[in-house]
């Protein structure tokens, strides 16, 4: 199974244009996607209203915590698998590296799999949609390629993120219904299918500028 890992990363990593060095390292990005996270929270403003975007807000924090934190100071040290284009590894001298970036030390699970799909699960929640989700899969699913092009993730990486994050937000949203008294919990309203796809939309704008940026 490693050895299946190590020959489907270095397929991905071994496809490099500049070009795409260039959009890979953008899309792999986390601050360039603020608009996106801005749009999107506005998305669920309009339809779950002020008090539903908070909480959208606060599950996410204590999702990230668990996702981000959680992961890199005790579950990546315990797995103690080395990232791609970690010098120690010997698979790192088959690795093409972008601009010198190799990542931290460990790599499983992937913290960007696990964020991007953690927030793709809330966020379809709350929006009560589908296409939502569908979309924002998507998005998941470009930023893990971005993530194995870059080197610095297997594909089991991604994927153990992928899973990891699916059981945190799952718990998450277990208590959540559970345990917040109802009167606080958010109107439950049908999402307008124009509002269903200002995510999906505000993703194609942002990949369209990547494109354009990394070609300048």
């Amino acid at each position: 199974m490693e050895e299946v890992d190590s020959q489907f990363l270095l397929l991905i990593n071994g496809l490099h244009t500049e070009y795409l060095d260039r959009l890979m390292w953008l899309i792999s990005g986390k601050l360039v996607w603020i608009p996106f996270y801005l749009i999107t929270l506005f998305a669920i403003y309009k339809t779950r209203g002020w008090q539903g975007a908070l909480h959208l807000l606060l599950l996410v924090g204590v999702m990230m915590l668990m996702t981000d934190m959680f992961n890199s100071q005790v579950i990546r040290p315990w797995f103690h698998r080395l990232r791609p284009a970690n010098l120690e590894n010997p698979l790192s001298q088959y690795v093409h590296v972008v601009n010198d970036y190799r990542g931290g030390s460990y790599g499983f699970p992937s913290a960007h799999a696990a964020n991007y799909w953690g927030l793709s699960l809330l966020v379809a929640y709350f929006m009560k949609s589908k296409r939502v989700l569908y979309s924002l899969f998507s998005l998941s699913l470009i930023v893990c390629y971005s993530r194995s092009y870059l080197g610095v993730h297997y594909p089991g990486d991604l994927l153990g993120g992928i899973i990891y994050s699916t059981i945190v937000v799952c718990l998450l949203i277990w208590l959540y219904q559970k345990y917040l008294p109802k009167r606080y919990l958010p109107e439950v309203k049908e999402c307008p299918s124009i509002t269903e796809w200002i995510p999906a939309m505000t993703v194609l704008a942002t990949l369209a500028v990547f494109a354009v940026v990394a070609a300048i």
